[in-house]
């Protein structure tokens, strides 16, 4: 698996998200947790008003109905029942205190309450509200012992509805049967008022609403969201919970329902979330603002440092790889003045010097081998004189005039190829004609020598290093045929498809496996004074003609004597100049 690699703009983009991401998850958090906080507190003080003003509402009605039952028991109305037999002094006077007695009742009451009273066996009736008639069908129509909801009223009224409650007696008599009906009522007004009171200390729009379905609200109540609430709340449900969360119009809302048992009215009080918990968002609107300003200045700081930075250090990165592979480019440079721009120029002179550096180093190597080349043939070509200066003397010596004309001619051909040192590299079919004269020469000193020469005509146009072949066949004739005193030497050639090979061989006296073996080490070693030096010479000139792939081995063959094999590879243009 490839490991990620992260530059340093990267890197800085990365820690500032690092750092910035668990600031916004922790204030995301306490804000949800402080929106659930003062959500929840909302919900219960709502829920907490709303039983407070449901008792208080409930409490009035009942103190109105503890007073209607104080009334039916009181001895003056009670003596309403017999009114009949009694004088009309009387009778007026009894109805005078029993007004009193209504007034003082309806003065302690906060509701504009009236309250009425009617013996049927005697047709009296008294009421709170000196503009009432006693209507039968209309107590009839509205009787009931526990509150009523009712807009069937009396024109007195304006057709106004009200809360209606009676009184029997005897208790549980039903209306036709009674002997005295006390009757109790207010107007939803009342209620309409409480609930505007109670509206004006909060955020909520209070209603009562009864099991059947009719609803006493504010006078500025929102109708709509009122009526879509009331097609989706359970109203049983509702009261088992102290508050409950509903969707109305897009926003959430909080509900809480009480149930007034005196009344028999359920109040319900709605209240929108986002308008409790507004502080808090126009708080967490104002951070989130300010994260984003935040990254649009952290954007443009990151540009700026992608610009100003990471960019000249991605150019020198490039440049730096550029001379890993051998180029040496000339780098872009950025903003004057800046850091990066003195690194970039410094940079460009650097590569610049590097690059003079270099060819200097090359052409100073390329020197240096012309020399070593050269030093190499002067190595090589004073041995063969002395050797042919020797032989000369002694040929003298012996008379052989002929003889000594004919190893001068071939001397004189061996020099004259020698002496052109204008080149350091020839053709094989010139080093081939060297060896020609150079074994003709030791043909002279060796009577029994005998050699051969089989090179194809593909390879004799070939460049080979001047005198790369006359150690070999010196070799051949030095260690292998004079200590036996005759013998042959083949020098042919070949080639494949990766190399071109010449091989000198000889059937003199070859070497042993342990002499073979130190052969080898020497041409792994350097040169020192106290060794020969031509199978040395011979490799270090082909490996600084061809390179690494050219070189020299030595083989040992199963029939006797030895092969020497220079190799070098068969493409022209993996040769070095």
């Amino acid at each position: 698996m490839l490991k990620l690699r992260l530059n340093t703009f990267t890197k800085i983009v990365g820690l500032i998200l690092m750092l910035l991401i668990p600031i916004i998850g922790l204030y995301w958090f306490s804000n949800r947790t402080s929106l659930q906080i003062v959500s929840d507190e909302v919900e219960k003080s709502m829920y907490k008003d709303l039983s407070f003003f449901a008792a208080q509402t409930d409490g009035i009605a009942q103190q109105l109905s503890k007073s209607g039952l104080v009334i039916s028991e009181d001895i003056n109305v009670r003596a309403l029942e017999f009114i009949e037999i009694a004088t009309l002094y009387e009778q007026t006077y009894e109805k005078l205190r029993i007004d009193d007695k209504l007034k003082l009742l309806i003065a302690s009451s906060t509701w504009d309450t009236t309250l009425s009273i009617y013996a049927p066996d005697t047709r009296t009736f008294v009421s709170s509200n000196s503009s009432l008639q006693y209507d039968y069908d209309l107590i009839h129509n509205n009787f009931s012992r526990v509150w009523r909801y009712t807009d069937d009223v009396a024109p007195y009224f304006r057709k106004q509805p009200r809360f209606v409650r009676y009184i029997t007696e005897p208790f549980d008599a039903p209306v036709d049967k009674a002997t005295l009906i006390v009757e109790m009522s207010f107007p939803v007004t009342e209620l309409n008022k409480a609930l505007d009171r109670f509206k004006e200390g909060g955020k909520g729009d209070p209603f009562f609403i009864s099991p059947e379905g009719d609803v006493i609200g504010t006078h500025n109540a929102n109708r709509e969201l009122q009526q879509e609430l009331i097609g989706r709340m359970d109203l049983q449900t509702l009261t088992e919970h102290p508050f409950t969360r509903f969707e109305l119009a897009g926003s959430e809302y909080a509900v809480s329902c009480v149930l007034l048992p005196e009344l028999g009215m359920y109040l319900v009080d709605y209240i929108p979330i986002q308008d409790v918990v507004r502080p808090i968002t126009l708080n967490s609107y104002l951070f989130y603002g300010s994260i984003f300003f935040l990254l649009i200045g952290s954007t443009i700081a990151a540009y700026f440092l992608y610009t100003n930075v990471q960019v000249p250090i991605r150019e020198l990165v490039r440049g730096v790889r550029k001379i890993k592979r051998g180029e040496y480019p000339t780098l872009r440079t950025f903003h004057p003045g800046n850091e990066f721009h003195f690194l970039l120029v410094s940079f460009n002179d650097m590569a610049r010097q590097i690059e003079q550096l270099i060819q200097n180093v090359y052409m100073e190597t390329i020197r240096s081998r012309d020399a070593n080349l050269k030093q190499l043939q002067s190595q090589i070509n004073p041995h063969f004189l002395y050797n042919c200066f020797t032989l000369i003397r002694s040929l003298t010596r012996l008379g052989e005039k002929e003889t000594v004309m004919e190893l001068a001619l071939h001397l004189s051909k061996y020099y004259r190829y020698t002496t052109r040192s204008e080149r350091h590299t020839a053709e094989l079919r010139e080093e081939l004609d060297l060896v020609s004269s150079y074994l003709a020469i030791q043909a002279i000193k060796v009577q029994d020598l005998t050699y051969e020469m089989d090179i194809p005509e593909s390879m004799r146009e070939l460049e080979i290093p001047r005198l790369i072949l006359q150690p070999l066949v010196e070799n051949a004739v030095l260690h292998g045929i004079e200590p036996v005193g005759c013998g042959m030497i083949r020098v042919t050639g070949s080639r494949n498809d990766r190399y071109n090979v010449l091989t000198v061989t000889d059937d003199g006296i070859g070497v042993t496996e342990e002499q073979l073996a130190g052969l080898l080490q020497q041409l792994s070693m350097p040169l020192t004074e106290d060794k020969g030096c031509a199978l040395w010479n011979t490799r270090q000139r082909m490996q600084l003609q061809f390179g690494a792939d050219a070189g020299l081995r030595i083989i040992r063959p199963s029939e006797g004597g030895l092969t020497i094999e220079l190799y070098w590879p068969n493409k022209a243009d993996s040769a070095v100049a």
